[in-house]
């Protein structure tokens, strides 16, 4: 004879959906406030805007409270079906199901979420809840098995994780997943260089509304024509004497004027050029498109070399 008993499962039900919710709460403070950061200080000066993961991720809580429901009632039905001897919560089949229906329960938060997107975003809710299972478990082995001081000790560590300590975990997601190769390629020769796909760098042409990347000069400077490298490379210094330089240069029907604003300085203008091509590979996508606009930028991007670019995300839906 197998006896239910509501109180429990209504108890189970009940923690599973707080933490839930907290996790998925993490999941759309993490997209809203990490997404639109970037490691550049450089903006558009006609267009400043967040990222735009962390504007599909600004969804109300009941769109969350109904994601938690839906995944805390599935774990509580499992729970009552392993109690009953019908399954085995660390079976392989049991844990592809958690995975599912994890998945399921982002998409049901956050609909408008990307193929790539929700794998990230499936990874971190899974490292938050490892995480706040650890604090939980120490902090029950410290108070002989107090169950309010475990369960309190799991959501304040969801809670401090995405309000003060997301910063480190969320820098080396995106160093994994938003890095990508890119060729560039000017009269039929190209470079390629590691771009970062920064959702902070929203800079375009303001004639042709082209996206702009942002190249270091030492990882382009083969393919200017030698009679302009030197006045490009100090534009920033001397705008208008890199202007006049390549005004005179085979490259002046390329050239082009873009604004911007950064730290210490506001209304800036940096030396752009329109490429042949550029070649984006994202993940498993090639991407080539020849709207867009490289701007060449003197001082290095990245103190320790990992990317020489910073890439307006836009360039890969201009394609």
């Amino acid at each position: 004879m197998i006896r239910i008993y509501v109180d429990s499962l209504l108890l189970v039900f009940g923690s599973t959906f707080v933490l839930d919710f907290l996790t998925l709460w993490a999941i759309r403070q993490i997209g809203a406030g990490g997404s639109g950061q970037s490691g550049s200080s450089v903006r558009s000066g006609q267009s400043v805007r967040s990222g735009q993961l962390g504007q599909a991720r600004l969804v109300g809580r009941g769109r969350l409270a109904a994601a938690a429901a839906f995944s805390a009632g599935a774990f509580t039905i499992a729970a009552m079906l392993a109690d009953a001897g019908l399954m085995t919560l660390s079976s392989p089949g049991s844990l592809f199901a958690g995975a599912v229906i994890g998945a399921a329960s982002l998409l049901i938060a956050f609909p408008a979420m990307s193929g790539r997107t929700l794998a990230n975003a499936l990874f971190c809710r899974y490292l938050l809840t490892i995480m706040a299972g650890g604090a939980g478990m120490a902090a029950s082995i410290a108070t002989s098995g107090n169950t309010a001081a475990s369960f309190i000790a799991a959501s304040g560590t969801v809670l401090l994780i995405s309000e003060a300590g997301w910063g480190v975990v969320h820098r080396g997601i995106r160093d994994g997943l938003f890095f990508v190769p890119i060729s560039i390629s000017f009269d039929g020769e190209a470079v390629s260089v590691w771009a970062l796909i920064d959702t902070g760098c929203r800079l375009r042409d303001p004639v042709s509304g082209n996206p702009v990347i942002i190249v270091e000069y030492a990882a382009i400077e083969s393919l200017i024509p030698p009679e302009i490298r030197e006045p490009v490379r100090k534009s920033e210094e001397d705008f208008t004497a890199a202007a006049y330089a390549i005004a005179g240069s085979r490259w002046s029907a390329r050239f082009r004027a873009i604004p911007y604003s950064s730290i210490g300085q506001d209304g800036g203008l940096m030396v752009g050029f329109r490429p042949n091509e550029i070649r984006v590979v994202d993940g498993r996508r090639r991407i080539a498109t020849s709207r867009a606009v490289v701007c060449i930028h003197s001082s290095r991007l990245c103190h320790d070399g990992r990317y020489c670019a910073l890439m307006n995300p836009d360039i890969l839906t201009a394609a």
